[in-house]
């Protein structure tokens, strides 16, 4: 079986220990709600939901992502809360069919408000935790301001619950949480999360790779590591399929790569085709521009012949549209394709 784990939050031995969970204790000790900031396949997630075991703490997860109504929002509330609906006198959970929440008092409705208001009456013996991840989804709701202000609201009445906020749009997080006009402005202690310790990260993956046979060839993981910008999701997708591409007992060498690079390609050339025909053609410049130059030579005059920019504001517009799309993000003032293997794939088809 593969040791690596690609998708979803990984838990247990799949899970590298983070430093970060000793400060995220720490705030929660002291009372205080956290904005965790990163850029995606960081393990924000994962390591929330390591850091606040079910053992010791009521730990409770609402997952945000797709939500384009207050419905489908409250409708993430309620299935996070049902799972607990044994503590909740109110609540006795989702219906069989799943649709709609099953109240034992007839005059009670799955409104935001009213499903917030449950949380404090959880547990009494464990400290409780939510967990809103990707919550800078709620920002697509239609009335987002309205629906922001009331649960900000909820959220100040309830100094006993942790309340940890995350998402994968920085951006967005940024105006939710730092902008003046936002029910949320400075609201919870801030937490950047980034790339694992190089050495220390090898070691363990190293480790895993070993214990089914299997090593890597000497500088190969500098090769794997720059082509991921060491995003720790990234490096696993990569070692998984090597794992998938190689046997028992093989050292996996840096031509191994090559092939496996080639095939994950191929299989993914049609999608990438049709990502790439949904770009406008400054974009296609910029996205070729970074592929070629790389993510610090955007103001390079290079790179400005390269995409066909008249200027450097017009470079800016380009990438903040790809930004937008979701196909780059900036870390340490250089761009990076979120997928690094559609960069490669743009490089490939110049």
């Amino acid at each position: 079986m593969n040791p690596f784990k690609i998708d979803g939050i990984v838990v247990g031995d799949d899970f590298m220990p983070r430093g970060e969970a000793k400060a995220l204790l720490e705030y929660q000790q002291a009372g205080r709600n956290v904005l965790i900031r990163g850029p995606r396949r960081m393990g924000k997630s994962s390591l929330v939901v390591n850091t606040f075991n079910k053992r010791t703490y009521m730990f409770i997860r609402v997952d945000f992502w797709g939500v384009k109504t207050e419905a489908k929002a409250n409708e993430k509330i309620g299935r996070a809360l049902s799972d607990h609906s044994k503590s909740l006198p109110a609540l006795s959970g989702f219906s069989v069919a799943g649709i709609g929440l099953q109240w034992k008092s007839p005059n009670a409705r799955s409104g935001m408000e009213d499903l917030i208001r449950l949380i404090p009456r959880l547990s009494k013996k464990k400290p409780v935790i939510v967990f809103l991840d990707e919550f800078q989804a709620l920002l697509d709701l239609p009335e987002a301001e309205q629906f922001l202000g009331a649960l900000r609201a909820e959220i100040q009445a309830q100094p006993k619950v942790t309340y940890i906020f995350a998402g994968s749009h920085q951006n967005q997080l940024v105006e939710l949480f730092y902008a003046k006009r936002s029910p949320f402005f400075k609201s919870a202690a801030l937490m950047e999360i980034g790339t694992l310790e190089r050495n220390k990260f090898i070691k363990w993956l190293e480790k895993k790779i070993a214990g089914s046979g299997r090593s890597l060839a000497p500088g190969l993981w500098d090769a794997i590591f720059d082509f991921t910008h060491s995003v720790p999701g990234d490096v696993q997708d990569v070692c998984y399929h090597l794992w998938n591409d190689s046997r028992k007992g093989q050292t996996i060498t840096a031509e191994q790569w090559g092939e496996t690079l080639r095939r994950i390609l191929h299989e993914r050339a049609s999608g990438y085709l049709g990502m790439w025909g949904m770009l406008t053609a400054n974009q296609q410049k910029m996205a070729q521009g970074l592929s070629r130059y790389g993510g610090t030579q955007y103001l390079s005059q290079q790179f400005m012949q390269a995409s066909g920019a008249s200027s450097t504001a017009s470079i800016k517009r380009g990438l903040e549209a790809l930004e937008s799309k979701g196909l780059i993000w900036q870390n340490e003032g250089a761009w990076i394709f979120t997928d690094p293997y559609f960069g490669l794939w743009i490089a490939n088809e110049d």
